[in-house]
């Protein structure tokens, strides 16, 4: 007798987004559903406490404070700035955690719900320090970042989130999604895979595509979101650190296709950065639809290779190489 699947949904809001939990289990597994959704909301609140840059108090907001001395601190930070520099060392700079001071500059220095155009203010500019000089000491534990380097851990974070809910539990399936960055596996709760859609850069209630994959993740970035004016300035939060400034690659958004969702926020990241002919930006993905200012839809094959299908597409996509 085939066993009967349900599933189980939970979303709330927290580190600026909305978070949601999906889990495909069998039709007992309600009270293990509602124990981990209580879980996600936990992780959720201790990751604000440790990872946003707004709250003083935060254990990110500490270690930026004491930059240029040694400083402990805890082991998912310790893990998000492994993650991260790792993420620059793949993507040759083009993800960099040390863009904070640039963001502030242009006028992020608050919620992106704060952000209010300050007239005829013009936007600042700050040099990327880049993470050379950042230093790990795993045996302690330890972190220190060179005088004047802070860093920003939003690009990994909520990837992290994700792809530690995917490892709790034995589900059948399931989906976590924090921001955009979303983590599958297992079985759907309907059909063989599971189908994502491609939201349209300017228009978010339709798709230019979906995709088809059986389980990994998906992040998207672009340039349309976290926009903001300053001094009569359109500015974006994705900085080029070879400038300093909102990128301009010529890309709108991207989203890529990755075994987990951290390595998908740094792909699609470093992709809207560096342009669909940079070769270090595809080195984190298997597939990525991109969508160009111009309009026009463009499917991205990656270097770690594997085959997603991406169908749907509407009539200005093309294939790069």
């Amino acid at each position: 007798m085939t066993e009967i699947l349900k599933s189980y949904r939970h979303a709330f809001r927290s580190m600026g987004s909305t978070i949601e939990v999906l889990l495909v289990g069998n039709e007992a597994a309600q009270v293990e559903a509602i124990a981990m959704f209580v879980r996600a909301e936990s992780l959720a609140a201790e990751w604000e406490r440790t990872f946003s840059r707004f709250i003083p108090e935060s254990e990110i907001s500490r270690l930026n404070a004491h930059a240029g001395r040694p400083i402990a601190v805890s082991e998912h930070l310790f893990t998000a700035i492994e993650l991260a520099l790792d993420g620059a060392r793949l993507s040759s700079g083009l993800f960099d955690p040390t863009i904070l001071p640039a963001l502030v500059a242009l006028g992020y220095d608050r919620t992106f719900d704060e952000i209010v155009d300050d007239g005829q203010q013009k936007a600042g500019r700050s040099r990327v320090p880049g993470v050379a000089g950042i230093r790990l000491d795993a045996a302690e534990r330890v972190v220190t970042l060179p005088p004047g380097t802070q860093i920003d851990l939003g690009g990994v974070v909520k990837g992290l989130y994700s792809d530690m809910l995917a490892d709790w539990g034995n589900w059948v399936g399931g989906a976590v999604s924090a921001g955009g960055d979303l983590r599958l596996w297992g079985a759907p709760p309907q059909g063989d895979q599971w189908i994502i859609g491609v939201e349209d850069a300017n228009d978010p209630s339709r798709d230019v595509a979906h995709l088809r994959l059986d389980s990994g993740a998906v992040a998207t970035s672009g340039t349309n979101r976290r926009a903001w004016q300053r001094g009569g300035a359109s500015l974006h939060h994705l900085i080029d650190p070879r400038t300093g400034l909102p990128a301009q690659s010529g890309i709108r958004t991207a989203t890529a296709i990755s075994p987990t969702a951290v390595q998908a926020e740094i792909a699609a990241t470093a992709l809207v950065i560096g342009g669909l002919e940079c070769p270090a930006a595809r080195s984190q993905f298997s597939t990525a639809v991109v969508i160009l200012d111009d309009g026009h839809i463009v499917t991205v094959r990656g270097s770690l290779g594997g085959q997603i299908d991406v169908v749907n597409l509407t009539a200005r996509a093309a294939i790069a190489a």
